[in-house]
């Protein structure tokens, strides 16, 4: 007998039951009485559930069996249906390592009735493609833990046709501590947790995206190797009780000169000296090649450029908003991308505390980037000319000044999404305060770097970048 008759026939015998013990109808006694009906018609849970009376239960909502059972046997209808057309893939878990790692495959059906089908461990990273042409099958889903390798290990078997997911660590680092923790273990439990959809999926960048974010990290590496090295020089002249006078430039040979010359000094002592002005000056030389490098990837692409137009946002930010939101389609509203920066505040809510209390932000989205929108939110507070100077000191007076820049720097992120997606008005004419960061982004360029692209003067330079943001924009 089909399927469809089954279902028919099933259907119109419980429809006469229904009516004979009158199930749809409320009787005397304030309860739903319960029909007898047969295991092969009725689901256990329906059949097993007390019917409480509605006086004990507030604002109790009576349910119909017959229209519980229908939905029943329509829900089984559409997973069978579901289950024909469409072919079981494997699932595949990788505990990736830098020179091996761990693959399990899983059957693609719920995350607790998932069996094994099997596991390898320690297999060598560098054979990864021989692997997977060798044990891998057409339609295999593979998923991986973000870490450090995670994108170029994915990238490898994008190469090869296959589908490769990165998990977010954060979710994924709850459910794998347990009483055994290995490889074998861990990448058993990488496929279950995509099984049971509580693990968040990565975006992927492309390869020039994450070219740019590598550069973006180096520079802030260079400029914490910076900070270092300057604290290192005062606090060893401190020590030998030596206050170099306010201004004296650290990054200069005068500034060596300057700190030799106010001490009495061994020879062991001087090249200890030298050795650490030297450190900063080439650590100083690598941060401004690396700002060259920005400045020379924003005019290359225009889109990127125009973001200059916003009070504090200049190079090393419009940088690493290019390099960190990569595609701006992939965040559909604005509030997506202020959630992306961790820029929304947090609100906890439990119990009889109705209205629950802010947490304020932190801990969650990209610190890196959030840090560099806080400061272009303090330069835009301090900024008369500003749009947000006058609401932003309104919210502080109010509240508190640290409210109030975050607040700005979340409307910043919502006008960022807003232009580049081109939602802005165009850009008629060059205002003051975008001549001045032209002016200063083409200081950090240099004057040999611009007679190498053909200008003559900065002028020149400030006014054929404005003509590319105009149009861009």
């Amino acid at each position: 007998m089909q399927l469809n008759e089954k279902l028919l026939l099933s259907m119109a015998t419980f429809g006469n039951i229904a009516a004979t013990r009158g199930c749809c109808a409320k009787p005397a006694g304030g309860y739903w009485r319960r029909s007898k009906i047969s295991l092969d018609l009725l689901s256990v849970s329906v059949i097993e559930r007390r019917r409480k009376s509605t006086h004990m239960v507030k604002n109790r909502i009576p349910v119909c069996h017959v229209a519980v059972y229908l939905r029943y046997v329509a829900c089984l209808t559409t997973n069978t249906m579901k289950a024909t057309k469409e072919k079981i893939n494997r699932i595949i878990g990788l505990d990736m390592h830098p020179d091996v790692f761990t693959a399990a495959a899983l059957e693609k059906t719920t995350a607790d009735l998932s069996k094994v089908l099997w596991v390898q461990d320690r297999l060598p990273t560098a054979n990864l493609e021989d692997w997977a042409k060798k044990y891998l099958k057409h339609g295999d889903l593979l998923v991986l833990e973000a870490s450090g390798n995670s994108f170029e290990v994915a990238g490898r078997f994008h190469q090869l046709g296959y589908t490769c997911l990165v998990l977010e660590s954060a979710q994924v680092a709850k459910i794998k501590e347990n009483f055994c923790n290995d490889d074998r273990h861990s990448s058993i439990k990488l496929a279950r947790v995509y099984l049971s959809g509580l693990a968040k999926i990565v975006w992927q960048p492309d390869e020039q995206t994450r070219e740019m974010r590598e550069v973006f990290f180096t520079h802030r590496a260079a400029v914490k190797d910076c900070t270092r090295l300057r604290n290192r020089i005062r606090t060893f002249l401190n020590e030998h009780c030596v206050r170099l006078p306010k201004g004296t430039p650290l990054t200069q040979q005068k500034g060596l000169d300057k700190a030799l010359s106010m001490h009495t000094w061994s020879s062991l002592q001087v090249a200890l000296i030298t050795e650490t002005f030297e450190q900063l000056w080439q650590t100083e030389a690598r941060r401004k090649r690396l700002e060259e490098l920005m400045v020379e990837q924003l005019l290359e692409r225009p889109e990127w450029a125009k973001l200059w137009r916003l009070m504090g946002v200049r190079h090393i930010v419009a940088f690493a908003l290019m390099a960190m939101i990569g595609d701006v389609h992939r965040f559909p509203t604005a509030k997506k991308l202020v959630g992306y920066f961790g820029l929304s505040p947090r609100k906890v809510q439990s119990g009889n505390n109705v209205k629950g209390y802010e947490r304020g932000m932190g801990n969650t989205g990209r610190g890196d980037v959030r840090a560099l929108l806080t400061q272009a939110a303090q330069n835009a507070l301090m900024q008369r000319n500003s749009p947000l100077h006058k609401w932003g000191w309104k919210l502080a007076m109010k509240k508190d000044r640290n409210i109030a820049v975050a607040a700005v720097a979340r409307k910043l992120t919502v006008a960022i999404w807003h232009l580049l997606k081109g939602h802005f008005t165009p850009l008629l004419e060059l205002n003051k305060h975008l001549e001045t960061k032209l002016l200063k982004i083409a200081t950090v360029l240099g004057t040999e770097n611009l007679k190498e692209a053909g200008f003559k003067t900065r002028n020149e330079f400030i006014q054929h970048y404005f003509k590319k943001i105009q149009l861009s924009t």
